[in-house]
C-alpha cells in the first residue's frame, strides 16, 4: 500500500482541466478520504488518475464526501 501511496501523490499528472480541484495535489488530501475516494470512482473510469481527479474535485467540494456517501449507500 505505501507503494501506492507514493506512486499516486509523486506521480500525479492532471489529465482533466477544471474543476473545484483543479488547483490542488493530491498531498493536500486525507490520503485516507482520497484512497477510498479513488476506489469509489475506479467504479466508473480504468484509469487510477482520472479517478483520483473526480475524488479530489469531490472532496474540495466536501472533505467528508465519500463518508457521507457510505452512509447514504448503506
Amino acid at each position: 500500500m505505501k507503494t501506492l501511496k507514493r506512486v499516486l501523490l509523486e506521480g500525479f499528472i492532471d489529465k482533466m482541466k477544471g474543476g473545484l480541484g483543479d488547483d490542488k495535489t493530491p498531498s493536500d488530501f486525507d490520503l485516507d478520504a482520497l484512497l477510498k475516494g479513488i476506489r469509489v470512482e475506479m467504479e466508473h473510469t480504468d484509469d487510477i488518475m482520472v479517478a483520483m481527479e473526480i475524488s479530489m474535485d469531490h472532496l474540495s467540494e466536501d472533505p467528508n464526501y465519500y463518508e457521507k456517501l457510505a452512509k447514504m449507500e448503506a
